[in-house]
């Protein structure tokens, strides 16, 4: 991202997020005019309008939809590592994240949303009108590449001595490799015995060796933005980096497992294909 402003992508991911089959109803509210006004006029739409949501899907080239899966499956383990004994969740990388106000699961969790200064204090603003269902909530600022995460959160009362959910969703591909291992340290120092962490992770085949042009295309789009691509890893790399840390893979799960038996939300999401959901448990 570039200074000075939040997360382009951040603000993208939340769109897509209210535009979803599963609308995230916190979204509108956290992003700027006139955006987030029009997206809450479009999830007003009557019951007999839905139809029209089709084709923001297919204008999106199928962020909506895969976005909607990958919610969808993050909200799954998230659950099920509350039901296991997490009592804090540690987003990393939070953007306009809107777990703490919509997840009634949370009712008994700490919640510490990690993200760069400028695109966090983009985002206390627009959610002072929302209330958090969590037991608490608290903001951490941290530049990725130059900042300690473990030292932050220490600072902000993170308690690493219970188990912690930890979600790190589209984040990892932006950063450099140095950056990746940096911060899953700051994890695992701070991760009790059964602390979880739930990574999306991109493998470097990003949208198929048969479209090497668009491929080329998708990476040139995401360095123009300031958000360089520069973190693919192969499936058995990422396990491992999370083994050298102590944690075991519970799952390493793909968009067609997330999807289950809805058919064209994946066929719809396939261009983003390169993305998958590696959930790990300190051991």
């Amino acid at each position: 991202m570039k200074d000075g402003r939040a997360s382009f992508t951040a603000m993208a991911v939340a769109a897509a997020r209210a535009l979803a089959r599963d609308a995230d109803p916190t979204a509108p509210s956290l992003l700027p005019a006139p955006l987030g006004p029009a997206l809450r006029r479009w999830q007003s739409l009557p019951p007999w309008a839905r139809a029209l949501r089709l084709a923001p899907r297919l204008a999106s080239a199928g962020l909506v939809d895969h976005l909607d899966l990958r919610t969808a499956a993050i909200d799954r383990e998230l659950r099920d590592a509350v039901d296991a004994g997490a009592c804090t969740l540690v987003l990393l990388g939070a953007g306009f994240d809107g777990r703490a106000y919509r997840l009634e699961c949370l009712r008994d969790v700490d919640v510490f949303e990690v993200d760069h200064p400028d695109t966090s204090a983009a985002k206390r603003r627009r959610a002072a009108g929302l209330t958090a269902r969590s037991r608490s909530l608290v903001h951490v600022e941290v530049d990725f590449d130059r900042t300690s995460v473990a030292s932050a959160l220490a600072e902000h009362g993170h308690d690493a001595a219970h188990p912690t959910v930890w979600i790190w969703e589209g984040v990892t591909p932006y950063l450099p490799a140095d950056a990746i291992a940096a911060t899953l340290e700051a994890i695992a120092d701070r991760s009790a015995a059964g602390s979880r962490l739930l990574m999306t992770y991109a493998v470097p085949d990003l949208v198929g060796r048969s479209a090497p042009v668009l491929e080329a295309v998708v990476r040139w789009g995401f360095a123009s933005l300031g958000e360089p691509l520069r973190g693919a890893m192969e499936p058995h790399e990422a396990r491992a980096l999370l083994a050298r840390r102590g944690f075991s893979t519970l799952r390493d799960t793909t968009a067609r497992q997330w999807a289950g038996s809805r058919r064209l939300a994946f066929h719809l999401a396939r261009p983003l294909r390169a993305e998958r959901l590696l959930v790990g448990q300190m051991r």
